[in-house]
Formats: structure tokens, sequence, C-alpha cells
């Protein structure tokens, strides 16, 4: 007699457990030899031209190339992050510079900094 489970899973479409279906689940396949672990351990210390050289040598993607030397403990050097841009002066520096431009106290140019960034940079440009 099958189990409740074989019995709920047939009645949406046949999706009883079988031998395939448990393999897949069991996921027996060896998707690295161990020859091609030792290529890329070879490889070392891998970035991402040697993963994309590897995967098409392996014929895998390079992110399972790099996923794969991860897991085994190998050197990989990522790419660096692109630099951040440079802060651009805020408001308040703006009407300082502007206050200091004309010799004036930051005070009297209270409601100033409510205007746009770019304003206040052209202001102060065409001040100095």
């Amino acid at each position: 007699m099958p189990d409740l489970f074989a019995i709920i899973l047939s009645w949406f479409g046949g999706l009883a457990p079988n031998r395939t279906t448990k393999k897949v689940l069991n996921m027996t396949d060896v998707n690295y030899t161990p020859e091609m672990v030792a290529t890329i351990k070879a490889a070392q210390p891998l970035d991402l031209a040697k993963a994309k050289a590897l995967g098409s040598q392996l014929d895998r993607g390079y992110r399972s190339i790099i996923a794969k030397a991860k897991r085994e403990g190998f050197e990989y050097i990522s790419k660096p992050a692109p630099a951040k841009k440079k802060a651009a002066s805020t408001k308040v520096e703006l009407v300082a510079a502007i206050a200091k431009a004309i010799d004036c106290d930051t005070d009297s140019l209270s409601g100033l900094e409510k205007s746009t960034g770019l304003a206040l940079s052209n202001l102060l440009m065409n001040i100095a």
C-alpha cells in the first residue's frame, strides 16, 4: 500500500517520487571531477579573467568556477570595488564660502542655503 505522501503527490499530476526524482533530490551527480578541481587549484590565485578562461576550458560558467574555488577554500582575488565619487560641497559649506568671499557674516545669509546647490556654486564662482 503506498504511503500517504505518494498518494497526495499523485493527486498533483503524478508527481509521486520514483527513482529518477529521488536521484535528483539526492544530488548524486558530481559536477567537478578531481582533475577539474586540480586544474582550478593549479590556477591559484584566481581572478575574474582566470575564472572566465577556466570556465571555457572546463565547459562550466565562470561563476560556477568562482563558487567552486571559494567552496574548496582556494584563493580568489575579487575585482576591487569602484572608487566612490568625491563628496560634493554641502550647501552650508557653499554659503560659508560665499559669505567669506563677500566678507559678510553667515547669519545674514541664513535663507541662502535653501536654494539649489548648482545656483550656490554658480554664485560662488561669479563672486570669486
